[in-house]
């Protein structure tokens, strides 16, 4: 008769832990779920941010960084010392900003 009990013993402690490595497993699966349902959005807008990117041509802006080669070397210091390349570049920077921001529900509040 004992080692009927310390059989069923066995099998109920089997069975217990096979939930708890079921529910281990559950978490797991549910903790991985929760991630993707955070991730796999913003993984979509930035694959199709990407595709718009590679599709844009940007044929006008490379043509017309040749004309800096035309100055005269004189006049590319000058523009240099002045901080006309950053210049540029901030002003860019914020003009594409701005263009993302009015994408965005809610943020045209000042324009």
């Amino acid at each position: 008769m004992g080692k009927f009990f310390s059989m069923l013993l066995e099998k109920i402690t089997a069975v217990i832990a096979w939930f708890s490595d079921l529910a281990v497993a559950v978490f797991k699966a549910a903790w991985d779920f929760a991630k993707d349902v955070i991730c796999w959005p913003l993984d979509q807008f930035l694959s199709i941010i990407v595709g718009l990117l590679q599709g844009m041509q940007f044929d006008a802006i490379t043509a017309n960084l040749g004309a800096w080669s035309s100055m005269p070397a004189e006049i590319i210091n000058i523009l240099g010392l002045l901080g006309v390349g950053p210049a540029c570049g901030i002003i860019a920077t914020a003009i594409a900003i701005r263009l993302v921001l009015q994408l965005i529900p809610f943020t045209r509040l000042g324009s």
